[in-house]
């Protein structure tokens, strides 16, 4: 084995074994990094009206902030209430689902029911105590803070210096590599942008729904029911299915009309969402079809928990589009040929010459008599 080739397995050893160690670190970077590629398309909006880009990047920047920090201060203390009272109150929501005879008698097969209606009566029991555990702990919290800041500020800063950072990776290629593949670079971070964007707004459009349809019908906690959506809703396909499950459940410890109303009005409205807010925030700028999302969601849960189920679609429509690019000059080749065959005339068959006449068989005269 040459030297060359010993150091190069230790080069991969090691970066490998530096992977390992900052794999939490790699993982910050890369999700600073696509938070910074989905508002790209605003602050990209905003330079072509004469921005510089840094003012515009900390304008972005600066006007989600502020518009996180309202929404904390105006739900924050009512949410908090009503998720204690939610949780206190969740053993009585067990018995009014389970109150018929045929559910008790499924539910309390090997002692199910006991068990978890005393687990609801622990999480409401020990609620208040993992508060206090939580808020004591001022170490925890900082940290936490501090690498929510480290990450805005990581997220920031790739923001700004986004074009710069392609323009030099592309210093690498050769100009036809970069005339082919940098608007594939741009409509990636365009699919990106209105993945995650979209998929906040439709989230947003679905908490809503939930919360004015909750007050309306008399659902108890309306505001942690319209949170819960919210966020269940971040997952493509599945999230809001389990959403309006629970909807649905609570709705029918308030009566059977609220539960068949909730029932009825997320029907409605999931095919909405499916079919005219989707196409709406989307502009097909990701065109995946729901099996595909579904498997995507399935795969990056695995490998990143929640937070992969969230990127899940903005990586099948980057990858969507590169294969698309990748596979472009062979269906070109492939279409070009077919019209090629088309148009050609067809060969001329060749016709069977015809065989000559059979020869008459002659036969001998009858000799006359004499």
């Amino acid at each position: 084995m040459s030297a060359r080739t010993v150091l190069g397995v230790l080069a991969l050893c090691a970066l490998v074994a530096l992977v390992l160690v900052s794999l939490g670190t790699l993982l910050s970077i890369f999700v600073a990094g696509i938070v910074a590629l989905g508002l790209d398309p605003p602050v990209t909006r905003l330079v072509a009206r004469g921005w510089r880009r840094g003012v515009a990047a900390l304008t972005v920047f600066v006007g989600i902030f502020i518009a996180a920090v309202v929404l904390v201060l105006l739900t924050a203390g009512p949410l908090w209430d009503q998720i204690v009272e939610f949780v206190n109150t969740l053993p009585a929501y067990w018995d009014k689902l389970t109150h018929t005879d045929g559910f008790q008698q499924w539910i309390g097969t090997a002692g199910a029911d006991d068990q978890i209606k005393e687990g609801l009566k622990n999480l409401a029991a020990g609620l208040p105590d993992a508060a206090t555990t939580i808020l004591g702990i001022a170490g925890g919290v900082f940290g936490g803070v501090l690498s929510l800041v480290t990450l805005t500020f990581l997220a920031l800063f790739l923001l700004m210096e986004r074009p710069t950072i392609t323009d030099w990776l592309f210093g690498f290629a050769t100009p036809p590599v970069e005339q082919r593949w940098r608007p594939v670079v741009e409509e990636s971070v365009g699919a990106i942008s209105s993945s995650l964007l979209g998929n906040l707004a439709i989230s947003v459009v679905a908490a809503t729904v939930a919360g004015l349809s909750a007050w309306a019908f008399g659902l108890p906690f309306p505001i942690v029911l319209a949170v819960m959506t919210g966020f269940l809703d971040l997952i493509p396909q599945v999230g809001a299915t389990i959403a309006a499950v629970v909807l649905v459940a609570i709705g029918l410890t308030v009566s059977t009309t609220a539960g068949v109303a909730m029932l009825v009005i997320q029907l409605i409205y999931q095919q909405l969402e499916n079919y005219v807010v989707y196409p709406i925030v989307y502009r097909r700028a990701v065109e995946l079809s729901a099996f595909t999302t579904i498997v995507a969601v399935l795969i990056a849960s695995s490998i990143l928990g929640v937070v992969g189920a969230i990127l899940a679609v903005p990586f099948a429509a980057v990858i969507k589009i590169l294969l698309r690019e990748a596979g472009r000059p062979r269906r070109e080749q492939m279409a070009a040929l077919r019209e090629q065959s088309e148009r050609a005339p067809p060969a001329p068959t060749a016709t069977p010459e015809p065989a000559p006449p059979a020869l008459a068989e002659v036969r001998p005269s009858p000799a006359r008599p004499s």
